[in-house]
């Protein structure tokens, strides 16, 4: 089958669509996805390409704990429709919508290494989706399943028909934004303070709004994107920190928590400051950081300073119901999002619009 690889951590990235990737196995708790669509994470992706993601595969000589090597199939923002069923699956059926399913399961460690890795993997004309919940009722061991308090984290995947499937590949990012600020503690009447000028970025100011924060600052480096995000998601003020002086442009504003859409320490080191004092405040670090850039000596932040890193997803799946909701109010559109939608023949021209920022966001068909 096709599948869209990272061939070695390179700056800029080495993509490649091959077509000798090998087909998922269905197990008794899975179902197979026919792919229709996969989002470019320009955090996760692009970092993985790089070799710069936590999670990316290991390059020669380094520690046993980084796994996997190149090349790597890429993608977790896949969309798709069920064509078969593993005999023991209950709580999906052939024809359902679903997004998020998995990049073929983990090899057998007593066979043979298999020519690509998986980073993610979801890049690719046929995915699984497990049925969690049937496991979970049926008794069978899984770490995601192994705590009662996570079970509402496997209600099914499954979105509506007037979804279209290039829609539904940014649901998962909807679901990452609106669960981190959820995770944030972000409250109505907040002043929030949002580092970022991607498609990041933007979900994030939407979703405060909705939440009724009393005021929004974005900062980024683009002003083309500003613009979009300005448009689309209005918040109050909108810093160029390339071409102003943050603190001059704030003129003393303080806010309730900083959040870092970028995936930079330097927002932490810079922002801390400009949190209300007395620890009133939070830097909140949603981006992924990269690899070897991860370290923070807190003597570079303000003092009486919380910091939360949540650069993984947490509970994000309990969000999915509230987000197709969204959708279909019109509360959120997919397509204020993603400018380049491209075949996966076509997958390395759509990773450098993302490098270049020719591209706000791109899609992946199959």
């Amino acid at each position: 089958m096709k599948a869209v690889i990272a061939v070695r951590a390179a700056n800029p990235a080495v993509i490649e669509c091959v077509d000798d990737a090998p087909m998922p196995v269905l197990s008794d708790y899975t179902a197979m996805v026919k792919v229709k669509a996969c989002g470019i994470c320009s955090s996760t992706d692009t970092k993985l390409a790089h070799g710069e993601h936590p999670d990316a595969p290991r390059p020669p000589g380094a520690p046993r704990h980084v796994h996997g090597s190149f090349p790597t199939i890429l993608g977790h923002e896949a969309s798709g429709e069920v064509v078969e069923l593993g005999k023991k699956v209950r709580y999906y059926k052939i024809g359902d919508r679903v997004v998020d399913p998995l990049g073929g399961l983990r090899p057998d460690p007593n066979e043979p290494p298999p020519k690509y890795s998986r980073s993610y993997g979801a890049m690719v004309e046929y995915a699984l989706a497990m049925d969690y919940r049937a496991m979970k009722e049926d008794g069978v061991s899984h770490p995601r399943i192994n705590s009662v308090a996570e079970e509402q984290d496997f209600i099914t995947k499954v979105f509506p028909g007037d979804i279209d499937f290039v829609d539904a590949a940014m649901i998962l990012t909807f679901k990452e934004n609106y669960s981190a600020l959820k995770n944030f503690g972000v409250k109505p009447g907040m002043d929030i303070l949002l580092y970022g000028d991607g498609s990041i970025s933007l979900g994030l100011g939407i979703f405060l709004k909705q939440m009724n924060v009393n005021s929004i600052v974005t900062v980024g480096h683009h002003d083309e994107r500003l613009e979009r995000i300005g448009k689309i998601s209005r918040p109050g003020l909108l810093i160029n920190s390339k071409k102003v002086n943050i603190k001059d442009a704030l003129g003393g504003k303080r806010f309730d928590l900083v959040i870092d859409a970028a995936g930079s320490l330097d927002v932490a080191r810079e922002a801390s400051w400009f949190l209300k004092p007395g620890g009133a405040g939070k830097v909140c670090i949603y981006g992924v950081l990269p690899r070897g850039k991860s370290t923070l000596d807190l003597y570079e932040i303000a003092n009486n300073t919380s910091v939360q890193i949540q650069s993984y997803p947490y509970h994000e799946y309990r969000t999915h119901n509230e987000i197709v909701s969204f959708m279909k109010q019109g509360i959120i559109n997919a397509k204020d999002f993603y400018d380049c939608v491209l075949p996966c023949e076509q997958a390395a021209e759509a990773f450098r619009k993302i490098e270049r920022r020719e591209a706000f966001k791109a899609i992946i068909t199959f």
